[in-house]
């Protein structure tokens, strides 16, 4: 697998950027790449929860139906693909102080063998960069804003 991992800055409690990415309707605003983010199960939050999703990468389009593997309240949310293109995704939130944390945005992917595959990699690995970098920095200020309303 291809690991891109991202840390930043927040400026807001690691609960309030847990509540926020935990909130499965944000993710397409924070990761503009996201085309469809659907809900599968009755279960929308914690261990079991499933989503369906597309994300467009440059030139290539990717689905996958992703399920929430790891959720530790104010912690961490960790998805892994379980149908489609083979992703794992990870979300860290690290206290610092009342108003300061620490987002980890972890992103795992594997493209399938072949020569199929090595050309989708060498296709989306600079988007998948890029995608990680842009999202975590939308997201760092998506939670500030969201931190900032909660607080008036």
């Amino acid at each position: 697998m291809t690991e891109v991992k991202i840390v930043e800055d927040c400026a807001a409690s690691a609960k309030t950027a847990f509540a926020y990415v935990n909130d499965y309707r944000n993710l397409p605003r924070f990761i503009s790449e996201v085309n469809d983010f659907t809900p599968v199960s009755d279960q929308i939050e914690g261990i079991g929860a499933t989503f369906d999703a597309t994300i467009k990468l440059g030139p290539a389009t990717l689905h996958s139906t992703i399920r929430v593997v790891r959720w530790e309240e104010g912690a961490a949310i960790a998805v892994k693909s379980i149908k489609g293109f083979e992703v794992e995704s990870t979300f860290l939130f690290k206290p610092k102080d009342a108003n300061l944390s620490t987002v980890d945005a972890i992103v795992d992917y594997r493209v399938p063998g072949g020569l199929a595959g090595r050309v989708l990699g060498k296709t989306i690995e600079p988007f998948v960069k890029i995608a990680v970098k842009h999202s975590t920095h939308n997201l760092t200020n998506q939670i500030a804003e969201f931190h900032a309303s909660r607080s008036t």
